[in-house]
C-alpha cells in the first residue's frame, strides 16, 4: 500500500510551487465542537508515510464523513486544499478531496513524525486549485485602493498571507482574507444613557466560508461605502475575530468580526478564485416540515407583488415600510414571503423573475410563510443553475398551473402547560444530556430548594404592556425602555432567580422567572425589593423561607447563547408545592425504576470498594461543608472514574488558590455537577484514559492541568483537553503552580484585553500569582510598559528588579492613578488587570488611556461602589470595562485557553525564561498551616501542597 502514497509530498507543497494533488493516508479523524445552530467541523489527520499534519476539513466536504468515506485507514486525493502557518505550527484546511475507495482501509503505514515548520515558514501559501484560479497563476500586479478605518489611505500589490475563512479564529494575528460582500447591511443607529451610536454589516465569502464583520461609530463612517454588495476585498488585521452573536446573524460560522481603527480594507480588482453567493436552498414544498423560526435559503418565481404598506409597532411606535411577495417552485406550492424597509421600497423586480433569497425566517403564522431578516439578501434572476432550471419549468408548464398553499396546514404545538411531559429525577437530566439537543427538552421534577441565589434576584422591566425588557435608570424618577422608546417613573421589578435544588440523586440549578419566582418567594419582586433596601434581617430571611420546600417543577431544558458564550439553562414553569399524596406516588412511580438500577449499581461499586485497595482515594474535605481552615479533613472515598475523554492522574502535588479560601467558606458556590472537594490545578502522572482522549498523551507520561474540583485528592479524573505536558527539567510543585495563575493571566491579557504588542499594561496586585505571570507574559510578549500595584516597597522591588515591570506604585502611601499618568504623560495605560473592585473602581477610570480596557477579575475589596462614582470616563475615553471568570468557563473555552498558554509560554518555561515563584511547599497533612499561610497575605508567590 505505501506504493499508492506520495511520500514526501507534505513537504514539497508546503515548500515549493509545485502543483500537487498528492496521494495520503488518513490516520485520524476528530469532530470539533460547534456552537449551537453552527456546522460540523473535522480535524483530520493525514500521512505521507514520512511526516504527518494537521488538517481541518472545509465545511463543503463534510459529506465525506457523515457517509463515512473518510476514515481511519483510507487512502485520498487532495484536490484543493490551502497551506497556512498559524503560532510556528503548519496545517493544511482541506476544501476538496477525493477518497480512494478502490485502494480500500489499512493500518497506519510507516512511522511519520509531526511536519515541523521552519524559521523562514512566516507567511502561508495559497495553494487553492479550484475555479478560474489555479495554482502558481500569479495575478498581475495592480493599483489597488485601500481604507483602513482610522482613514489611512495605503496600496498594497502583494498578499502572500491570504487566509480562508474557514481557518480564522480569536487566536491568529497577522492575517489577510480575500472575500465578496455578499450582503451590506443599511445603517443603524442606537442611543441610551453613555451616549449614541452607529454601526453597520457585511457578510463576507470566499471558498471556504462566510463571516459577518461589523463597523461601529468611526469605522462605520469609513468603511460603509468602500463595500459594495458584489465587490471582492482584501481585509487585514488588526480585526478583532470573537465568537458570533447568533441572534444577529444567519451565516454558519462560530466567529465573526469587528473592524477596528487600523484594519485595512482594500478593493481587489481581480476577482479570481472567490465565489459568488452560496446558497442551501429549502423547496417551498418542503416547508411544512421545516421547523418555526428556522433561518433557510430559498428559491422561486414571483408569482405575485403587493403594494407597499405600513405598519406601526404596537411596542416602539415606529411605522415599518413592508411588501407581500408571492413564491411558486416546482413542487407547485405557493408561500407569502415578507420583506421590510428599504428593501420593500426600491423593490422592483418584474413578475415571472427568479428569485434566490438568503437568510430567510421561517414562521407559523398562516400555515407556513417568510420573512427576509435584515441580515439577509436577496438576488434577482441569478446565473446558477438552479435559477435557470427554474425559469424553464415555468415557461414550459408551470406558468399554467395551479399552486397550493401552506396556509391552514397544521400549526404549532400546544403549550407547555398542556403536555404530559415525562417524570425525570436530577441524575436522569444530567445522564441523559436533557437540553443539550436542538428541540427544547421538557419534564417534570419533584425537587427540594436547597438554596435560592440572593445575587441579581430581580430586574427593572418596563411598565408597558406585554413588554417587560429591561429599563435603565437615566435619572432619577426616570427610567427609560429602549423597546418601547419610552421613559417611566419607576420600574416593575420582576424575577429571574436562580436557585439549587436536589432530591435523592443530585442537585441542579434552575432558573426561575416572574411567576414561578412569585410562588417560590411568597411576594412579588417588588416586594423583595424593598426588604432587600429597608430590612436587611427580613431580606435575608424571605430566602431562608423559600428554601427546604419541595415542589413538582415543571421544567423546559434548552441550550441557549449568553456572552457568546453556550449555555444549558432550565426554565421553571408552575411549580407546585407536594403535599398532594397522589402527586407524590405519581412521581416515585415513573422514577422507580431508575433509583433500582442506580441503587443496584450502587451496592455493586460499594462491594467493588470494599475488596479491592487500589480504588482507595484519600481526598480532603470541609466538615459541616464550611468553616475556618481547621476545618478541612482527610476521607477515604472511590477513586474517580474516567470518562470518554479524561484522562485519570495519580496527583504529585497540588496548588492553592484563593477562590480555595472562598469556596472552603461556603462564599463561593461550586458550579453544577464538580466536584465539591477543593482545588482545581494540580501535576501528577497519567495511570490511564477513558475511550476518546486527545491523542498526544500516553498512560506514564508527567503533566499538569487545570479542573473545575477535586484537585486536592491523591487521584483526579479530568480532561485531557486540559491538560499540559510538564517540562523535563520543571519540579512537581513548579509544574503544580502554573495552570490557575497563568491560563488566568492569559486570559485576561488575549481573549478579554486583546493585548498587541506596543500596549502599555497594569497589574494590580503585582506580587500575586496571576499578576506575577501576566508581568511576564506582558515583557515577553511586547509591551511597551508594565505597571504594577503593591502594598510595600519589598513586593515593588521584587516585581521591577526580579521581574522586569517599568514601575510599581504602593497603594498604601501613594496616589496611585496619579502616578501612572505622571509616568504615561497624561495618556494613562491601555489595559489594567484588577482583582481589587471596589476601591480601585474609580483609580481604574482615572488612569486607563483612551479607548482603554479594564478587566474585572475579582472584587476582593467589595462589590458595592460608593456615593460619587463618576462614570463619565466611560463615554470621554471610550473605555471598555468587562469582568471574566475562569471556573465557570466550559472545556472547550478552557482548552483553547490551554492551547494560547502553550502558544505564549512553554517555550519559555522549557528554557527557563519565565519565573515559576513559590512561595512555599506544605506536605499536604499540613494543609491547615498551608491555608493559614495564604489567609496572612504575605505572600509574594504560589503556595503549593506535596501528596507523598
Amino acid at each position: 500500500m505505501a506504493s499508492h502514497i506520495d511520500q514526501g509530498s507534505l513537504q514539497t507543497i508546503f515548500n515549493s510551487n509545485e502543483n500537487l494533488q498528492p496521494v495520503l493516508q488518513c490516520v485520524q479523524v476528530k469532530p470539533l465542537a460547534s456552537q449551537q445552530g453552527g456546522p460540523e467541523r473535522y480535524r483530520v489527520v493525514f500521512s505521507d508515510v514520512l511526516n504527518f499534519v494537521q488538517s481541518m476539513l472545509a465545511t463543503q466536504v463534510n459529506s465525506v464523513v457523515l457517509d463515512d468515506k473518510l476514515k481511519r485507514g483510507v487512502f485520498v486525493r487532495l484536490k484543493s486544499y490551502q497551506t497556512n502557518v498559524v503560532k510556528n505550527k503548519r496545517i493544511l484546511i482541506v476544501l476538496d478531496l477525493e477518497v480512494l475507495e478502490e485502494l480500500g482501509q489499512s493500518e497506519k503505514i510507516g512511522n511519520p513524525q509531526p511536519l515541523e515548520s521552519k524559521a523562514e515558514d512566516v507567511q502561508p501559501q495559497s495553494t487553492t486549485i479550484s475555479g478560474s484560479g489555479f495554482y502558481g497563476n500569479k495575478p498581475q500586479p495592480t493599483a489597488q485602493h485601500s481604507v483602513s478605518s482610522g482613514m489611512n489611505l495605503k496600496s498594497s500589490t502583494s498578499h502572500a498571507n491570504i487566509y480562508p475563512i474557514e481557518a480564522l479564529s480569536p487566536y491568529g494575528h497577522k492575517w489577510t482574507i480575500k472575500a465578496r460582500c455578499t450582503n451590506r447591511s443599511d445603517i443603524k443607529t442606537w442611543h441610551n444613557k453613555n451616549g449614541e451610536g452607529k454601526l453597520f454589516s457585511v457578510n463576507l465569502l470566499d471558498e471556504s466560508g462566510e463571516i459577518r464583520a461589523t463597523g461601529f461609530n468611526d469605522q462605520c463612517d469609513a468603511l460603509y461605502d468602500v463595500f459594495q454588495e458584489g465587490g471582492v476585498y482584501y481585509i487585514s488585521s488588526p480585526c478583532r475575530v470573537q465568537m458570533a452573536k447568533k441572534q444577529f446573524t444567519n451565516l454558519n460560522n462560530d466567529y465573526e468580526l469587528t473592524f477596528e481603527r487600523d484594519t485595512i480594507v482594500e478593493k481587489a480588482e481581480e476577482q479570481n478564485g472567490v465565489p459568488q453567493v452560496r446558497f442551501n436552498f429549502t423547496g417551498i414544498g418542503d416547508l411544512q416540515s421545516v421547523e418555526k423560526d428556522t433561518t433557510i435559503d430559498t428559491i422561486g418565481i414571483l408569482k405575485e407583488v403587493s403594494d407597499t404598506s405600513e405598519i406601526v409597532s404596537k411596542t416602539t411606535s415606529k411605522p415599518y415600510s413592508k411588501r407581500e411577495l408571492t413564491l411558486v417552485d416546482n413542487s407547485n406550492f405557493s408561500v407569502r414571503l415578507t420583506i421590510w424597509g428599504n428593501s420593500a421600497i426600491t423593490f422592483d423586480a418584474m413578475p415571472e423573475s427568479v428569485i434566490a433569497f438568503k437568510g430567510v425566517k421561517v414562521s407559523d403564522f398562516g400555515g407556513r410563510s417568510l420573512s427576509l431578516l435584515s441580515s439577509g439578501s436577496m438576488t434577482i434572476d441569478p446565473d446558477i443553475d438552479e435559477a435557470h432550471k427554474l425559469k424553464g419549468w415555468y415557461d414550459a408548464q408551470g406558468k399554467n398551473d395551479t399552486f397550493s398553499s401552506h396556509a391552514g396546514m397544521g400549526g404549532s404545538m400546544s403549550a407547555a402547560g398542556g403536555r404530559m411531559d415525562p417524570v425525570k429525577s436530577v441524575i436522569n437530566v444530567k445522564e441523559e444530556n436533557l437540553g443539550m439537543s436542538e428541540n427544547p427538552d421538557y419534564f417534570s421534577m419533584r425537587a427540594t430548594i436547597i438554596y435560592v441565589w440572593q445575587e441579581n434576584f430581580a430586574y427593572p422591566a418596563c411598565l408597558s404592556p406585554d413588554c417587560n425588557k429591561k429599563v435603565i435608570q437615566i435619572d432619577e424618577g426616570q427610567w427609560r425602555c429602549e423597546k418601547c422608546d419610552k421613559t417611566h417613573p419607576n420600574p416593575e421589578y420582576r424575577y429571574i432567580l436562580s436557585v439549587n435544588v436536589s432530591d435523592h440523586t443530585s442537585q441542579i440549578f434552575l432558573n426561575c422567572f416572574d411567576d414561578v419566582g412569585k410562588l417560590v418567594m411568597g411576594m412579588s419582586a417588588d416586594q423583595l425589593v424593598k426588604l432587600r433596601d429597608n430590612d436587611s434581617v427580613g431580606f435575608g430571611n424571605a430566602f431562608l423561607e423559600a428554601s427546604c420546600k419541595t415542589y413538582v417543577f415543571k421544567c423546559r431544558a434548552k441550550m441557549d447563547n449568553f456572552q457568546d458564550q453556550q449555555r444549558k439553562i432550565m426554565m421553571d414553569t408552575y411549580p407546585l408545592i407536594q403535599d398532594n399524596p397522589a402527586k407524590a406516588r405519581f412521581a416515585l412511580r415513573d422514577i422507580r425504576p431508575s433509583l433500582k438500577k442506580r441503587f443496584e449499581s450502587q451496592r455493586v461499586s460499594d462491594s467493588t470498594t470494599a475488596h479491592n485497595n487500589d480504588d482507595r482515594n484519600y481526598a480532603r474535605y470541609i466538615k459541616n461543608g464550611k468553616g475556618p481552615a481547621s476545618s478541612l479533613f482527610l476521607a477515604n472515598v472511590p477513586k474517580p472514574q474516567p470518562q470518554a475523554t479524561d484522562a485519570l492522574v495519580k496527583i504529585k502535588a497540588f496548588g492553592l488558590n484563593r477562590m480555595d479560601l472562598l469556596q472552603r467558606e461556603g462564599m463561593y458556590p461550586v458550579p453544577p455537577g464538580v466536584s465539591t472537594t477543593l482545588g482545581v490545578e494540580f501535576s501528577g502522572t497519567i495511570e490511564e484514559f477513558g475511550g476518546d482522549a486527545e491523542c498526544g498523551f500516553a498512560v506514564g507520561d508527567e503533566v499538569f492541568g487545570l479542573a473545575y474540583g477535586g484537585a486536592y485528592a491523591e487521584y483526579i479524573a479530568v480532561s485531557t483537553h486540559m491538560l499540559m505536558h510538564k517540562p523535563a527539567h520543571m519540579s512537581w510543585e513548579e509544574a503544580a503552580g502554573v495552570p490557575e495563575t497563568w491560563i488566568t493571566a492569559t486570559q485576561a491579557m488575549y481573549l478579554i484585553a486583546g493585548f498587541a504588542p506596543g500596549k502599555s499594561i497594569l497589574w494590580h496586585a503585582g506580587a500575586s500569582g496571576v499578576s506575577i505571570a501576566g508581568i511576564q507574559l506582558s515583557k515577553a510578549d511586547g509591551a511597551s510598559a508594565v505597571y504594577v500595584t503593591a502594598g510595600s516597597r519589598e513586593k515593588i522591588d521584587f516585581c521591577v528588579n526580579e521581574l522586569g515591570a517599568t514601575a510599581g506604585f504602593d497603594y498604601h502611601t501613594q496616589d496611585w492613578p496619579r502616578e501612572i499618568l505622571n509616568a504615561t504623560d497624561g495618556k494613562g495605560v491601555d489595559i489594567i488587570v484588577d482583582f481589587i473592585g471596589q476601591k480601585y473602581f474609580q483609580g481604574n477610570l482615572d488612569a486607563a488611556a483612551r479607548d482603554g480596557r479594564i478587566v474585572s477579575l475579582g472584587a476582593m475589596s467589595g462589590t458595592k461602589l460608593p456615593a460619587g462614582v463618576d462614570i463619565g470616563a466611560f463615554v470621554r475615553k471610550r473605555l471598555r470595562f468587562e469582568g471574566s471568570s475562569l471556573r465557570s468557563r466550559d472545556e472547550d473555552y478552557q482548552g483553547k485557553l490551554r492551547n494560547t498558554l502553550v502558544d505564549h509560554a512553554m517555550p519559555k518555561f522549557a528554557d527557563g525564561g519565565f519565573k515559576i515563584l513559590v512561595e512555599k511547599v506544605f506536605p499536604w497533612e499540613e494543609i491547615v498551616k498551608a491555608h493559614e499561610l495564604m489567609e496572612s497575605n504575605q505572600t509574594k508567590g504560589k503556595i503549593i501542597c506535596r501528596i507523598g
